[in-house]
Parts: C-alpha cells; sequence; structure tokens
C-alpha cells in the first residue's frame, strides 16, 4: 500500500507541475474552458425545447434580459395555404448571441416627424428595390409567375407587417396581401387605426409596410422552399434596414421562423417580443388562418393590442 500511496502522490505531483506550466504559458484558461463545456454539455442535450431567439417576456419587457433556448421542430397542422405540412421531431439549436438588457437596446425611431423624415429616405430605396425585384430571375419561381410582388406601403408609422408568399390574386396585380387575406388584413388595420391604438400615428395600407419574405408566387401556392427563400430575401433585408420599423409583426409561422432564425409552433412564438435591427417583432396567426378558423380572430386582435403597447414603450 506504500508503493501504490506513493506511486499516487507521484502522479498527483506531476499533474500539478504540468498544470503550473501551462498556465505561465497561457493554458490554464483553455483548460477551464474545455472543462466547463465539458460540464455544460450534458445540461444543454437535456434542456427542454422552446423558441430559439432572443425572447423578452411582455410582462418583464423593460427589464428582462433575452433568453436563447433550445427548440423543437414543431410543425402545424397545415401550412398558411391549407396544405398538409409533416411533422418533424429532434432538438434544434441555434448559436447563443449576446443577451442585451430590453432598456439598452436601441429601438428605431417613433413619433410622427421623426417616421417622416425615415419615411423620405427610404423612399427611393424601397423604389429601387422593388425595380429590382420585378426583374428578379435568381432562381425558377420567375418563370411561373405573372408578377413579381416587391411590397406596399412607406416607412411613416414605423409599423410593418410580413407574410410568407404571394397567393394568385397578389401574382395577378402585382400587390401584397390583396386576396380575401389581404382584405382582412386591411379590416384589422382600420380597425387599429379607428381604436387609435397607437396614438398620433395613422395606421392604413398607406403609412405601414406589408410585404413577404419571398416575392413570387411558388406553384399551388406551396411552403417556399429554402434556395428560393435564400436568393428571394435579400430584397426583404434591405427593405426593413430602409425601413427601420419600430415594430415587426410576423403574420404566419414561416415568416416568423425566417425572421427569428429558429423553429416553432406559432403558438409558442406568441405573446414574445423578440428584437430584430432596430426593431421590436411579434408574432400573430396569418389572416388566411383566420379565414379557415375564425376562432383565431380574437387572439389576432389581441396581439394587434400588444403590438401597440410595445410601439409606445421603450
Amino acid at each position: 500500500m506504500s508503493a501504490e500511496r506513493n506511486e499516487a502522490a507521484g502522479i498527483v505531483r506531476g499533474l500539478k507541475r504540468r498544470l503550473e506550466r501551462e498556465r505561465a504559458a497561457g493554458g490554464g484558461e483553455l483548460l477551464a474552458r474545455g472543462a466547463r463545456a465539458r460540464a455544460l454539455a450534458p445540461r444543454e442535450a437535456a434542456a427542454p425545447a422552446a423558441a430559439a431567439a432572443r425572447t423578452i417576456p411582455a410582462a418583464d419587457a423593460p427589464a428582462a434580459a433575452p433568453l436563447i433556448q433550445a427548440a423543437t421542430l414543431v410543425a402545424e397542422e397545415v401550412d398558411l395555404f391549407g396544405n398538409p405540412v409533416p411533422k418533424v421531431a429532434g432538438p434544434v439549436t441555434s448559436e447563443p448571441e449576446p443577451a442585451i438588457p430590453a432598456a439598452d437596446a436601441l429601438l428605431n425611431p417613433a413619433g410622427w416627424e421623426a417616421r417622416a423624415a425615415v419615411a423620405a429616405a427610404a423612399a427611393p430605396v424601397l423604389a429601387q428595390i422593388a425595380a429590382e425585384v420585378n426583374i428578379c430571375k435568381k432562381c425558377g419561381l420567375w418563370e411561373s409567375r405573372n408578377k413579381a410582388v416587391p411590397g406596399v406601403g412607406s416607412a411613416l408609422s414605423g409599423v410593418v407587417f410580413i407574410g410568407e408568399a404571394p397567393g394568385a390574386d397578389e401574382d395577378r396585380l402585382g400587390e401584397p396581401f390583396v386576396g380575401r387575406a389581404g382584405q382582412l388584413l386591411d379590416k384589422i388595420i382600420q380597425a387599429m387605426d379607428e381604436a387609435k391604438l397607437i396614438p398620433g400615428v395613422p395606421l392604413s395600407r398607406a403609412t405601414v409596410f406589408i410585404g413577404n419574405i419571398i416575392h413570387c408566387r411558388p406553384p399551388e401556392n406551396r411552403v417556399p422552399l429554402p434556395f428560393e427563400i435564400e436568393q428571394s430575401s435579400p430584397y426583404l433585408r434591405r427593405q426593413l434596414e430602409a425601413l427601420k420599423p419600430r415594430v415587426i409583426c410576423c403574420l404566419g409561422k414561416t415568416a416568423a421562423e425566417f425572421l427569428l432564425g429558429s423553429k416553432g409552433s406559432l403558438a409558442s412564438m406568441r405573446g414574445k417580443v423578440y428584437r430584430h435591427a432596430g426593431a421590436k417583432l411579434i408574432v400573430t396567426y396569418h389572416p388566411a388562418a383566420c379565414l379557415r378558423n375564425p376562432d383565431y380572430k380574437r387572439p389576432v386582435w389581441e396581439d394587434m393590442q400588444f403590438l401597440a403597447r410595445e410601439y409606445v414603450s421603450n
């Protein structure tokens, strides 16, 4: 036993000398990081699935720090146009981003005078992007389109509505949300204006901006393919950069998943505030979903009231 203890003591002394040499050479921090990573790995693997994004719970928005969580692909029973969507199980994780307290995050401007200046600067940029969209041939959707659909509206209010893709009526007219779902969206915006949900900010199709993540109609209104989104979405990102919105409202799961960069059920995304490039971002049901299920109309109106409260708060 004495020999074994001596051998063990020798091993310990050798390890101590090695650690001291590595610490002197700057390797101690690397070893510490590796140890922390190994300790965290089991907990990360067992973490419950949730929406992967920097979120600010509505009740704690003024002081809460954003959270990064694991996500699980939980598909809706149908997509925005009523087509069945297969369910995909399994956790999906995203790279964590630095947490930014809500109080310190800069928001795009509010107030009619400030918004008017943003709108004036954005108008020529939006016109240039629309011209590029109308001649775009980056993916195969241009071959079957009648008209591209760049988006409509302005930066005056600082409110932006983003959907998935144009439908048949939009493809025919070259303007987003002009079919039955678009008519319902117009009624929602009108109701917000009549209720003066955002004091001093007129809301109409001219003062908000309405667009989609892709700008040509997919055949038979199917869900856009990843390559199609990859080719078309940079136009939307440039539009958002020019618009400097105060609040972005994602209409449906596809738009939300794209702008948040994570998967999740629409129910899990609602009622939360996200941050996206200087704007607050909320998620609600697509108007087409409300047409299929009128029970969604009340939650959508609650989400519009939520949008208005977030608009006026920092």
